[in-house]
């Protein structure tokens, strides 16, 4: 998204009163009748489902389930596909939402053939209605991102299979959004810019960079993991 879930909030209603009376005599007080509340008037959230934000926590909680997934997001919903990796590898995710563009996100399995113990959810494109966490968005530039990690952050070099992704969130609000997950943010250049060698390659870059700024480079896809025994 030029843009572009948390990922995927709450709605809250405030009131304030009105200026102050002059000064005079007290009228006396009359107690005025409560009107019925209008139930259709503010919606208030209840799932996930209704904000569209991608978290590490329920429904996308390390215990989640296709059939978990299912539930929340209707079995239609909810769709095994095989899609193309890295470097040619196929690789099975589970689709939510697979026909609409703007609400679609894929969701990796540890088991695979269960479709059991959640590992990451991922939103990818130009347009999304997912919000990722922290309140990325597809399409957010470089010095968006920077503001919301409340740091510089490090990024491979462009024009290559793994290129453009933050390697290094550099102790940043985004280096771990909860115990055992982790936020993965990946880069595209617009195809009208032209894009300069010294950004091109498998070196790490510092998003301060001159020519990565240069680059207007954008949010393409945002990614929550958990990570396995293994990787702690």
């Amino acid at each position: 998204m030029r843009t572009a879930i948390a990922s995927l909030s709450f709605l809250a209603l405030a009131a304030c009163g009105g200026p102050e009376q002059a000064e005079g005599p007290s009228a006396p007080e009359e107690v005025a009748e409560t009107p019925a509340a209008d139930a259709g008037a503010v919606k208030i959230p209840a799932t996930i489902a209704d904000t569209l934000t991608i978290i590490c926590g329920k429904p996308f909680s390390q215990d989640a389930t296709a059939g978990t997934l299912a539930e929340i997001f209707g079995a239609e919903n909810v769709v095994p596909e095989t899609i193309d990796g890295a470097e040619g590898e196929k690789v099975n995710v589970t689709a939510i939402y697979p026909q609409d563009r703007s609400r679609r996100i894929q969701v990796t399995f540890a088991n695979e053939e269960e479709r059991t113990v959640l590992t990451s959810v991922s939103i990818r494109g130009e347009v999304s209605e997912w919000t990722g966490p922290g309140g990325i968005n597809l399409g957010d530039g470089v010095e968006t991102v920077e503001r919301l990690n409340g740091k510089p952050f490090t990024l491979s070099g462009f024009g290559w299979d793994h290129g453009g992704f933050v390697t290094d969130w550099h102790g940043g609000k985004l280096s771990q959004i909860a115990p055992g997950c982790r936020t993965t943010v990946r880069f595209n250049i617009p195809p009208d810019v032209q894009t300069e060698d010294a950004v091109l390659g498998e070196s790490p870059h510092s998003s301060i960079e001159p020519a990565i700024r240069k680059a207007s480079a954008y949010v393409e896809e945002i990614m929550i993991s958990w990570m396995q025994e293994h990787e702690y």
